[in-house]
């Protein structure tokens, strides 16, 4: 996960490249102003105003009671909007029939669904339609750019994610023959998006004014995915991109017209669903919509949010929607990014190079960034092993993590970090790897007298781990510790007593492993971290 010793040649070849080419980039990827890299805070792209944090989310559909006309409409959702479903299709058609006689405004239907969106005039009252479940429609909008909410020391990853992935190989042939819908703002022309080896298919279900400005916000996303050009490499160039246009020009959504992409996106033969966007109110029809995608086989990957809640935003927050919070380059998790119980991998996220509207390029941050890195992962990984299915796929790439935080699954990183290195090794025998994932505070409790550093060691190899010493050095001493035995991918954790200076002055722990065998990665071996009052 961490650049390596064998990873520093693969540093100077982009270098190389980017010299040799370098006015042509200048020339041709300019933007039209002197800024090259444009604040993606200036887009107008924010989610509403966020809940109360430890509010947690509940799966309701939020069911409009036909009593309740006059009941103040919940926070998010969009004014004099409503969304009937209805139990079959006789019900459905008789209601599109009346829509003139209940004077009522015809905004989008889904004979899938059996569902309409409508918007209702002053005399409209919920007792005039029967046999339907009404609900509400709320606003989904992209992820707000947080470049300035990161903390303090975050490191970004430039051009750099794939090889801080481990991709160390030539990946020009990852993701072909596989489709991922980019659900979206819409996705540019672009000269990284255009170089022969997938192809980009548009469908929009938004209707723009004449001249409005397409955000790059879409275009960003593909390219993470499918970005085949030496300053924005995708992780599976060969994909083929679908983009669904979703938003308006100012990068906003509803509930319905999301729904709506996602029954686009499977019916348009999508092996993945990228969705970098969301809502923090759960919708009925958007959730129909995922259980249809999943029946038919194929993975949703969805942003959490970037408003540093303990919650996550939806779809991300759907059972067997993949939810994917960003890290910096350093391997820590960025406070912007929502956590929660319904994540479940963690991806670069902070100021990655990507493609903008206009043949520009930007760098891009927010779990915008980390969901489509998850994306183009599944992508991969069903390219190179075409008898999995999408789920086996996302599946594998999900069990090859890095641990990282508290040990084991865990609220800021789910079940880990991707790790491309560990999936393109998956099967290859002889691959010996112990890392030193995590050394994690836990203060005291009723069973403890002291804190504790708890030391985290993962297997990343391929063959058990046998009889490996951990060397621990903290304030109270030096102590060795051993692994008898340590299979692939597990991990194994040794609590470490110590005190902490009242007056808040900072103390060391510094863990070390070693293995009988050859470590193919030992920049990992040994982590050292400050902890204090």
């Amino acid at each position: 996960m961490r650049p390596t010793s064998r990873s520093y040649l693969l540093y100077a070849l982009p270098i190389l490249l980017a010299a040799v080419t370098g006015y042509y980039l200048t020339q041709s990827i300019r933007p039209k102003d002197t800024e090259q890299y444009p604040d993606l805070k200036n887009i107008i792209s924010l989610f509403p105003s966020p809940l109360p944090k430890n509010k947690p989310l509940t799966r309701s559909a939020h069911l409009l009671p036909k009593q309740a006309a006059s009941d103040e409409p919940p926070p998010f959702s969009i004014k004099d909007e409503r969304i009937a479903r209805f139990k079959n299709e006789h019900d459905y058609q008789n209601f599109l029939n009346r829509l003139h006689e209940l004077e009522l405004a015809l905004l989008a239907k889904s004979d899938r669904l059996l569902a309409v969106r409508f918007q209702s005039g002053n005399g409209f009252t919920l007792g005039e339609i029967e046999d339907a479940e009404l609900y509400y429609n709320y606003l989904v909008t992209i992820p707000a750019p947080a470049d300035v909410l990161a903390q303090p020391g975050a490191v970004g990853f430039g051009r750099n994610a794939l090889t801080w992935l481990g991709i160390e190989v030539d990946n020009s042939t990852w993701g072909k023959g596989v489709t991922v819908a980019v659900l979206d703002s819409g996705v540019n022309d672009h000269i990284a998006l255009n170089t022969g080896n997938g192809k980009v298919t548009y469908i929009s279900l938004t209707e723009l004014a004449s001249g409005s400005k397409q955000l790059g916000h879409g275009t960003a996303v593909a390219s993470i995915i499918s970005g085949d050009h030496v300053l924005t490499p995708g992780i599976a160039p060969a994909s083929d991109i679908l983009s669904i246009r979703v938003t308006d020009a100012n990068g906003s959504s509803d509930s319905f017209t999301l729904a709506q992409g996602i029954l686009a996106a499977v019916d348009g033969g999508a092996d993945i669903i990228n969705i970098s966007m969301g809502s923090y109110v759960d919708s009925s029809v958007v959730y129909q919509a995922v259980q249809y995608a999943q029946q038919k086989g194929v993975v949703i990957v969805a942003s959490p949010g970037n408003a540093g809640l303990q919650t996550v935003a939806y779809p991300a927050a759907y059972e067997g929607v993949i939810a994917v919070g960003a890290i910096e380059a350093s391997g820590e998790h960025l406070t912007f990014s929502n956590t929660g119980e319904s994540l479940d991998i963690a991806a670069p996220g902070y100021q990655i190079n990507a493609a903008w509207e206009g043949e520009q390029l930007t760098s891009f941050s927010g779990t915008s960034a980390s969901a489509p890195f998850i994306s183009g992962a599944i992508a991969a990984t069903i390219s190179a092993n075409p008898y999995l299915t999408a789920q086996q796929a996302a599946d594998l790439v999900l069990d090859l993590t890095n641990d990282a935080g508290y040990p084991g699954r865990n609220s800021e990183y789910g079940i880990g970090i991707l790790a491309m290195d560990r999936v393109i090794e998956y099967g290859s025998p002889g691959i010996h790897d112990a890392a030193i994932t995590s050394q994690v505070l836990v203060m005291p409790d009723q069973s403890t007298e002291l804190p504790q550093v708890l030391v985290t060691v993962q297997n990343q190899g391929t063959e058990t781990l046998i009889n490996s010493p951990i060397s621990i050095t903290s304030p109270g001493g030096k102590q060795t510790v051993n692994i008898s035995s340590l299979a692939p991918g597990q991990i194994q954790s040794f609590p470490v007593p110590i005190r902490l200076p009242e007056n808040g002055t900072p103390v060391s722990v510094s863990s070390s492993v070693q293995i009988m065998e050859t470590d193919q990665e030992p920049d990992n071996n040994s982590r050292t971290n400050s902890f204090q009052q």
